[in-house]
């Protein structure tokens, strides 16, 4: 194989990196790759894979996600658009940190690697990938030049000069000012039971306890059954501290700062989200909550949403909710969700949500044992150009989409499958499959709207959205410090629920401020001394250019 020199680097190195173990591997540079020669010579104003069309590839893919599971390639209508205009073929194999951590070790790897940038393995790129901008000046400047964003690949560049993977979802200053940012937190209603009882505004305490009373007043039971559940939000974690949407989303409806004078903000202290946190108490207290939001896992909570058991509902990542909310409407189209206005703080300020980062999601590598980097670079190119983001987010012009005033449109038929069988659109149109490098941000301004089950929803929300670069990557990746915050998220979630069980606003109010007060037994002050030292970090990263979002 090629790149002897880097692959000298031995497996106790990789190794160490899969484990986070930060080991130190030194910069390099175009000399240290042994990179076969370019099949000719590449024009920065065209993307490589057009001059590339004879020569014929085949890819491995690995994505550590197991939910991963793509059909085979060139099945599906994008994927069999890619493998006509590249003369590639590409096997994706799905997997988990478990098999990201042996190949690491062995270091016998697949030309290409996604897994989320918040692993500590992300950050030992060096041991396992060739910088992209190696490959981009030596196979295909159009990378540099066109497809990337300028503010990612400054974001993303290292110390060393080098860029080693590229991101998916990653949003720039440029994409919120053009607008072309989505929401992805909500907060609905049945929207039959919230207009039977007169539409009343929920975003007070007041207002949010009465409308639930008079929802379960109005409608006690649902279709089959069962009794209506006034409110319920975001499964909660419990043994892993995730907290659902009862935390910083919450906090972010009640637009609780992040910061305050660049320095991070304790916005669990704050006495806007106690108050709705007492709010939420109440409403489990007269029976408006069920016992269920303590035990259910975030699919079985969406599979009662099916069957229109809630009125109201507080959610992160609005565009899961799609499939749930198409099934919802096939069983009965009278009883569809519709966002509101949801919980805000006293002085009744709109609510500022987080729109995307800079960072992005995942972050897709092409490694050092790969036989083919040309073709890897310029597959990675080719999605993240404007022209691999049209195919990957509408697939082909004339047959699934029409471009009608510059907007993209799907076709009827498209449409139509894609709100009533998710699965099969899937397997068969490809649409949305290939995200690893898209500029989604590109897609939105081509006319990329969400489904039409969750469009209300995100476009409701949508106006509300501001930058928050400053808080990239905030918490800890490895060490004890990473250990504690673990430890000090699984007590709160626990708090979280012990609060709105309390029997009292008394007991309650207790339960979280000796929450609060135990913080420091998991690490707490090293834990804000480390986000403060990010925040400033990335803050001097991002230049004078950027501000705080107010």
């Amino acid at each position: 194989m090629a790149f002897k020199k880097v692959k000298m680097l031995s497996a106790a190195l990789l190794a160490a990196a899969s484990l986070g173990l930060g080991s130190f591997v030194p910069a390099v540079s175009a000399q240290d790759y042994d990179l076969p020669e370019a099949r000719f010579e590449p024009d920065p104003t065209v993307p490589s894979w057009q001059s590339d069309t004879d020569y014929p590839a085949e890819l491995t893919w690995y994505v550590n996600f197991d939910w991963y599971a793509r059909s085979d390639w060139g099945i599906d209508v994008v994927s069999r658009k890619i493998k006509e205009d590249m003369n590639i073929d590409v096997t994706f194999i799905p997997g988990n940190d478990e098999n990201l951590n042996t190949m690491l070790a062995g270091g016998d790897l697949p030309d290409l690697m996604t897994f989320d940038k918040n692993l500590p393995v992300a950050a030992e790129a060096s041991a396992y990938a060739i910088p992209l901008n190696i490959l981009a000046e030596k196979y295909d400047p159009y990378f540099l030049e066109e497809a990337a964003k300028s503010e990612t690949i400054n974001w993303y560049t290292l110390e060393d000069g080098n860029i080693y993977g590229y991101p998916s979802f990653s949003t720039t200053v440029e994409d919120y000012e053009a607008g072309n940012v989505q929401a992805d937190q909500v907060f609905i209603v049945r929207q039959d039971i919230y207009e039977a009882i007169g539409s009343p505004d929920m975003t007070t305490p007041e207002g949010f306890l009465q409308a639930l009373r008079d929802a379960v007043e109005y409608m006690p039971t649902s279709d089959d059954g069962t009794p209506l559940v006034a409110f319920a939000s975001t499964a909660l974690d419990m043994s892993g501290g995730g907290d659902g949407a009862l935390g910083g989303i919450l906090q972010d409806f009640l637009r609780i700062p992040t910061t305050v004078d660049g320095q991070y903000y304790d916005r669990d202290s704050d006495e806007e989200y106690i108050t709705w946190l007492e709010t939420f108490r109440q409403a489990y207290s007269e029976g408006l909550m069920s016992p269920d939001q303590f035990s259910d896992n975030d699919n079985t909570m969406k599979e009662k949403m099916t069957q229109g058991r809630y009125f109201a509902y507080l959610h992160t990542n609005t565009k899961g909710l799609n499939e749930f909310m198409s099934t919802n409407n096939a069983r009965n189209a009278e009883q569809t969700y519709i966002a509101i206005d949801g919980p805000r703080n006293s002085n009744g300020d709109d609510p500022v949500f987080n729109g995307g980062g800079i960072g992005g999601w995942t972050q897709t590598f092409i490694t050092t044992s790969t036989d083919e980097p040309q073709k890897a670079m310029e597959l990675l190119t080719y999605l993240t150009s404007e022209y691999g983001t049209m195919v990957a987010t509408f697939g082909i012009e004339g047959e699934t989409y029409e471009l009608i005033d510059g907007q993209a449109v799907f076709t009827e038929e498209t449409e139509a499958l894609r709100n009533s069988d998710i699965a099969t659109f899937d397997q068969e149109v490809g649409v949305g499959n290939y995200w690893f490098t898209l500029n989604d941000n590109y897609a939105m301004e081509m006319g990329q709207v969400p489904a039409t089950s969750i469009r209300q929803m995100v476009e409701h929300y949508n106006p509300y959205t501001a930058p928050r670069f400053e808080l990239e990557d905030l918490d800890p990746k490895t060490g004890s410090e990473q250990r504690n915050l673990v430890q000090l998220n699984t007590a709160r979630v626990q708090a979280l629920a012990a609060f709105l069980q309390a029997g009292s606003a008394e007991e309650g109010r207790v339960v979280w401020d000796n929450y609060l007060a135990s913080r420091d037994n998991y690490g707490y002050s090293q834990l804000v001394e480390f986000r403060n030292n990010k925040i400033a970090e990335n803050l001097e990263r991002l230049g004078d250019s950027y501000s705080i979002s107010e």
